[in-house]
């Protein structure tokens, strides 16, 4: 078999027929199952041993989508044709995310028609990773912007209408998160699994009908209000005052205590203790003549790039960390994660291990500090 031939085992085929609000997912097992469905995703001669589908929403409605086929390494004719697909993919990605926008911009036009919302989708993408987990996986990742996909109605995002009937075969998932400060106020049906800020639905023991999945969700309000920074703006100002009336107060007092009596004055009165402003604390001469008020501003993570700060998360907590945790943490989905960490990766700058179920991060300067910490400890 060629190399060619190998590739096309494990290309990920997306098929869509524009007939109505309904997501399908199905292998080559499924074949004859709700063909009537906007997409259907097979997979030319092999099935994917996983397909996960997350969404992420965000507070406009738009919907981060991520398609991952995860295809198990095996053997050896596995192995090199998923090599050779990923080299394809990495030097000419366009060829293969062209004609799935096209199809799923077929797929959101039918959506938008259906529900009578105004529907677009951009920003495609797909990229190739290799995951060790019990298994050896080959992952196609696919990942594109629907924007509208949740109606935004006041406070609440109201999710599930453009997906409306999806079906998810054995091997399947489909992961719903929302934005932070957004509470859960009703789900339909119910999920198979819950995380912080997400649900997940799993083929094989869920089967949606119609006006299924649903999910609505309102915004917590973790923001001030208008009228508690009103409150918190008259107290401030509370304080400016009587602030300034015991400064102009201390300084008559003291005015009056040196210039009074028989004229003698002590070193204290007369060289009150600078206090470097108003209450704050006194300021140090650094080397360079500088000052500094001993206290230093928090690096703002908005400024961090994601591969920085996962591995300022781990370092934080030691030079190692559960992949879990990572994503509890950041509040990342499990697509975004395992991303970036693949990107880490393939870089150099993380490595990873199995611990029982769990897989484990590490940042390799923390592995060589702890070898050489034992080296010097034997000698």
């Amino acid at each position: 078999m060629n190399v060619r031939a190998d590739a096309m085992a494990v290309v990920v085929a997306v098929l869509l027929v524009a007939t109505g609000p309904v997501v399908a997912v199905t292998g080559a097992a499924s074949a004859g199952q709700r063909q009537s469905s906007p997409f259907a995703v097979q997979q030319d001669r092999i099935d994917a041993d996983e397909v996960r589908m997350d969404v992420a929403l965000r507070p406009n409605g738009t919907a981060e989508w991520t398609l991952e086929f995860w295809v198990r390494l095996d053997d050896e004719e596995s192995t090199t044709a998923f090599e050779s697909l990923q080299e394809e993919i990495r030097n000419d990605p366009e060829n293969h995310t062209q004609s799935f926008a096209d199809r799923m911009n077929e797929t959101v036009a039918t959506a938008s028609t259906a529900t009578g919302r105004e529907m677009t989708a951009d920003g495609f993408d797909v990229t190739t990773a290799r995951q060790s987990l019990a298994r050896e996986y080959g992952v196609v990742r696919y990942t594109f912007r629907w924007e509208g996909f949740a109606a935004v109605e006041g406070d609440d995002l109201r999710a599930g209408d453009a997906v409306e009937g999806l079906y998810l075969d054995d091997g399947t998932r489909l992961l719903l998160t929302w934005p932070k400060g957004y509470e859960r106020t009703s789900v339909t049906p119910e999920p198979d699994d819950e995380r912080d800020r997400a649900v997940i639905w799993r083929g094989g023991g869920t089967d949606f009908v119609s006006g299924e999945p649903q999910i609505v969700v309102t915004d917590g309000g973790a923001g001030p209000s208008t009228a508690a920074m009103a409150t918190a703006a008259v107290i401030l100002g509370g304080l400016a005052v009587a602030g300034a009336w015991w400064y102009r107060t201390r300084g008559s007092a003291t005015a009056g205590t040196t210039g009074g009596g028989d004229g003698r004055e002590s070193d204290s009165d007369s060289e009150p203790v600078p206090t470097g402003g108003s209450g704050t604390a006194p300021t140090a001469a650094t080397d360079d003549g500088s000052t500094s008020t001993g206290t230093a501003d928090a690096p703002d993570t908005d400024l961090l790039s994601n591969e920085e700060q996962v591995r300022r998360l781990i370092a934080e907590r030691g030079g190692r960390m559960k992949q879990q945790a990572v994503v509890e943490e950041l509040g990342w989905t499990d697509a975004k994660t395992s991303k970036v960490v693949s990107g880490l990766r393939e870089d150099g700058r993380l490595e990873s291990f199995r611990l029982g179920r769990e897989n484990v991060l590490s940042l390799p300067e923390a592995d060589d500090e702890q070898s050489e910490g034992s080296s010097e400890g034997n000698t």
